[in-house]
């Protein structure tokens, strides 16, 4: 403890006696320390954080599997992605299902079963607004584990009843009544149903899917209170063995592994869906269960961010490589000054091993201050990516934060990176000559001898190493800056300028048929009456928002194969508000929408494919299925334009009037374009709107050209982070080069001197230098470009209208950095061409 004591008293001394050099090292690895910091703290917010429950890990989640689209699947209310290992992958199950995995269940301890509402109107003393709400099975607390806060949480005895209670998330009890305990025995009105709120659940308890926290919860069966008219019959989904909704979750029994439960429970599932297939091709692809761990909850958030999260930790893992090389770099140059004290050490009795762990004190106490420094960088951009990720969205739930995990990460990242660069510059400052370096004199250098190839050697790999991985880095932002740009050039079809868009849903209170259609005619004439609005009208969700509604359509006299389209639920003047050039007969007008017309006007895409070689107006076609849906007389042919997203290719689309199913399109949004500053009328659309109903909230307030950004905000966040991250790593390689080579010119003020003594001219200098820095350039170019062609397919699925081996991206990549390169190491060339030959002959 004496010597380590000693050690950092001597570390300290040092390091404030060369100020400049402590400052770049430590800057330089805070700046990779905490953009590392940054990156993995998002990275345990979403993969690593496990539910706020007791003994998480032995929760598991139920799913089931198939290699297409099961045909026993006649009705799905959730949703399925793709799995590389497991297929088409599904965590929704019918109710019976669920029953049966409940009853005499041999492994698990407790099945319990959920379902979000989506967003519910909520009317709590006169004040409405939307919230997220659950539906819940009377054991879903209790077999979770999770205690109440105040009163008591939904039981069992609530849900068959389909009791009218409901439990409040801490977080919203406190937003609505001031206090929980206030908020128990409250009457609340749930999409104008009364409910009484019996309970309060656990501070720290945000639900079991991550991606969004819930703010009310409700027994399973109240749906038939809740559920607005648009689902239809709600007893269907609990007696429709064909009807796939339900999210089941259990805990294992003591003792039990996932294996065991798997190879019980698979077994059991198959034998309750083998009866429920009729036909040969039903039987052909039946639903396989399958487990999954259940301590992180469900997995949406983590499927969406893992993979952009991991090539993201690459990438600051990469300039944190940088920011070391550049380190040991700097230490290299600093050990040429101390050779001769580490001779006179050494030639004192000082042991090899005790001049290293000198050494390495240093370096780990410059990692360590680097570290701390580091943390500061991470809040801040801990905060910068949080609203980089947000965009503006006001549902936005992810929140990292610098937890004790993170700070041990840290921790340990800066014990890492100290040995890392601190160990080659120690073993070289043990292994000196010690009569050579004694007889050294401190005015000048002197020349090359056998051992100091090593040196250099290792000096010219960490600089061709940082160019390789810094020219990776810069092909990476091009890739994502070049995609960001085709995004933002795509065509719309539309003019998205000056619009603003917000929600209102009065289905929720109440309002159905033409009630609900009278509710919404009247609010637009009110819209249209505000002082600077152009003109507005209405659709069931915006365009090139990311929301789609695709349904059958039976066209007379075409028997091709995919006869589908997407619709739109639109109100008067859609086109014109929107301004879609209609290329053939009219618009969508209020005569249609008030009369209930059976009209629709479509897209070019929908004439190409049903209407190739005929005039469209007049023409009929069926909209839905044969019992549920409408004969549609196509009435006008509009410009294709961006339906639900700038990625995916614009599909046939029907505009249909709202009021032929008001009740499907449900929430409408309203579109107003202005003259000047469209979030300018928020204010007096609010107040348009509670004059209308206080019942009824608005939402989704934001621009119609702010909504198509969000759409894009995971390759505005690439673009933008990539290129910080790129830069970065740039300035660390330059800094790093200009280091390199004035300690290469340093080290060589005697030869130059010599050399300009016997005639050489500055440029011919300045050359000799430059081409040492072309060569390592040349070498890290060359590495880089192998290495970043075979990386950047990693990032294909990233990518719009490009290839990953895109020859902009990579020359552009590659001359940036170039022309870095030679400016870096023009400075160290000039000042070896500005050499004294007279002051170098005399140290000579």
């Amino acid at each position: 403890m004496r010597n380590l004591y000693m050690d950092l008293q001597y570390a300290f001394r040092m390091m404030a006696r060369q100020p400049l050099f402590t400052a770049m090292a430590t800057l330089s690895l805070a700046l990779g320390i905490g953009a590392n910091t940054a990156i993995y703290s998002f990275m345990d917010a979403i993969l690593l954080r496990t539910l706020p429950v007791p003994n998480p890990e032995t929760l598991v989640v139920l799913n089931w599997h198939s290699k297409d689209h099961p045909p026993v699947v006649q009705s799905h209310w959730g949703s399925n992605f793709k799995d590389p290992k497991t297929g088409n992958t599904s965590g929704d199950f019918p109710f019976a299902a669920y029953e049966r995995m409940r009853a005499n269940n041999p492994v698990l301890s407790s099945v319990f079963a959920f379902k979000g509402t989506g967003r519910i109107n909520v009317l709590i003393r006169g004040q409405a607004d939307l919230a997220s709400g659950q539906y819940v099975s009377g054991n879903f607390f209790s077999g979770l584990g999770v205690p109440p806060a105040s009163g008591r949480l939904i039981e069992p005895a609530d849900d068959p009843a389909g009791a009218n209670v409901a439990t409040l998330s801490y977080a919203y009890a406190n937003r609505r009544f001031g206090d929980i305990t206030s908020a128990v025995g409250q009457s609340i009105q749930i999409n104008n149903k009364p409910f009484t709120v019996t309970g309060v659940a656990a501070p720290d308890f945000f639900g079991v899917n991550p991606e969004g926290p819930v703010d009310i919860y409700f027994p399973l069966h109240a749906d038939a209170a809740i559920e607005t008219p648009v689902r239809g019959d709600v007893s269907r989904k609990y007696l429709d063995q064909h009807y796939y909704w339900i999210d089941i979750m259990g805990r294992l029994k003591p003792g039990v592994t996932m294996a065991q439960a798997q190879a019980a429970l698979a077994p059991m599932f198959g034998q309750w869906v083998k009866p429920t297939a009729v036909t040969q091709s039903e039987r052909a692809d039946l639903p396989l269960l399958y487990l999954q761990e259940g301590a992180g909850g469900l997995d949406f958030l983590r499927r969406q961010y893992s993979k952009p999260l991991y090539i993201l930790m690459t990438m600051v893992g990469l300039i944190l490589a940088i920011a070391c090389a550049n380190t040991a770099n700097l230490l290299l140059a600093r050990s040429a000054a101390r050779r001769r004290e580490m001779a006179v050490r050494l030639s004192l009795g000082a042991s090899r091993m005790r001049v290293i762990r000198q050494l390495l004190t240093e370096s780990i106490l410059l990692a360590g201050i680097g570290g701390a420094l580091g943390l500061v960088f991470a809040n801040w951009g801990i905060r910068a990516l949080t609203l980089l990720v947000a965009n503006g969205r006001q549902d936005f739930t992810l929140h990292a934060t610098l937890n004790w995990r993170v700070l041990a990460v840290t921790m340990g990242l800066s014990l890492a990176t100290g040995i890392l660069f601190g160990l080659a510059p120690a073993l070289q400052s043990a292994r000196l000559d010690l009569v050579s370096r004694l007889k050294l004199s401190r005015a000048g250098e002197q020349p090359v001898h056998s051992r100091s190839w090593i040196r250099v050697n290792l000096t010219q790999i960490l600089v061709v190493s940082q160019i390789a991985i810094c020219l990776v880095l810069l092909v990476a932002a091009g890739l994502f800056v070049r995609t960001l740009t085709n995004l933002n050039s795509t065509a719309l079809g539309f003019n998205s300028d000056r619009i603003l868009l917000f929600s209102v849903n009065p289905l929720q209170a109440g309002y159905d048929n033409d009630a609900l259609v009278r509710f919404y005619e009247n609010l637009q004439a009110q819209l249209s009456a505000i002082p600077g609005v152009r003109s507005v009208t209405a659709s069931n969700f915006a365009l090139v928002s990311g929301s789609q509604g695709t349904t059958n359509v039976s066209i007379p006299g075409y028997d091709g194969k995919n006869s589908d389209s997407a619709v739109l639920y639109v109100g008067p003047n859609f086109a014109g508000t929107m301004e879609i050039p209609i290329l053939l007969g009219r618009q969508i007008e209020e005569r249609d929408v008030r009369a209930k017309a059976a009209v629709a006007v479509v897209n070019e895409e929908f004439v190409k494919k049903y209407f190739a070689n005929e005039y469209p107006i007049g023409k009929h076609y069926r909209l839905g299925g044969p019992t549920e849906g409408h004969d549609l007389e196509i009435i006008g042919v509009a410009r294709s334009a961006r339906y639900s997203s700038l990625k995916r290719d614009i599909p046939p689309v029907s505009y249909v009037p709202y009021s032929q199913d008001a009740r499907s399109a449900g929430q409408l949004t309203y579109e107003l374009r202005a003259a000047g500053d469209p979030l300018a009328l928020t204010q007096t659309v609010r107040r348009i709107v509670s004059a209308a109903d206080s019942r009824i909230p608005v939402s989704n307030v934001i621009t119609q050209a702010k909504r198509i950004d969000q759409t894009i905000s995971q390759e505005r966040t690439f673009a933008t982070l990539c290129t910080c991250f790129a830069i970065l790593a740039l300035l660390i390689a330059c800094v790093g080069l200009y280091g390199t080579m004035a300690y290469s010119v340093a080290r060589r003020t005697n030869e130059i001197g010599i050399r300009m003594a016997l005639g050489a001219e500055r440029r011919r200098v300045i050359w000799m230098v430059l081409r040492e820095v072309l060569a390592m350039g040349a070498a890290g170019l060359l590495i880089g470009l192998g290495v970043a062609l075979t990386a950047s397919h990693v990032l294909e699925s990233f990518l719009f209208q490009l290839k990953p081996n895109d020859p902009q991206a990579l020359s552009v990549a590659a001359f940036s950095l170039l022309a870095a390169i030679l400016i870096a190491g023009f400075g160290p060339a000039s000042a070896a061409s500005r050499v004294d030959p007279w002051t170098a002959l005399r140290d000579e």
